[in-house]
């Protein structure tokens, strides 16, 4: 199997990361959300030197592969937005602070890449986009939680 190269241009699914934590402590002792119920799995290295992660709840396994995947991986790790319910009344609310801090990093991405001079009506009307899901996943979050609220002052 290759080393991780950065020089290297392909997305090769075969790199290895070694060695074992020192090339991404980032991961240590962080928890990625689950896709089927949002609980915090733990970041594990696998025989490969790859992250992976583990839901024994629902049954499946996560691998991240390349270096486009594991990338994205350490930066979730790095600025904070693997974030993961603790329990299962949460799970739908934590899922929806998922989303929205997905939808704020985009909409960073986008405006970064706005022209100085004349503007892009394409990257426009994606900003666009993205503020309205933004608002609309912030509605439905307010709304979940005030559905909560209601049912616990029962």
């Amino acid at each position: 199997m290759d080393k991780l190269d950065p020089e290297k241009l392909t997305d090769n699914v075969n790199v290895t990361l070694d060695p074992l934590w020192e090339a991404f402590p980032e991961l240590l002792w962080k928890e990625f959300p689950c896709p089927v119920c949002a609980a915090g799995l733990p970041i594990l290295i696998s025989k490969a030197k790859k992250p992976y992660c583990v839901c024994n709840d629902c049954g499946i396994q996560l691998f991240f592969r390349g270096k486009a995947g594991i990338s994205r991986l350490r930066k979730l790790a790095r600025d904070g937005i693997l974030i993961s319910s603790s329990g299962e009344s949460a799970s739908h609310g934590i899922a929806l602070l998922n989303r929205l801090e997905q939808l704020k990093l985009q909409r960073r991405d986008l405006i970064l890449k706005r022209p100085l001079i004349f503007p892009d009506s394409n990257v426009e009307n994606a900003i666009d986009l993205v503020d309205a899901e933004i608002e609309s996943v912030q509605g439905e979050l307010a709304q979940l939680a005030s559905l909560k609220r209601k049912e616990s002052d029962k």
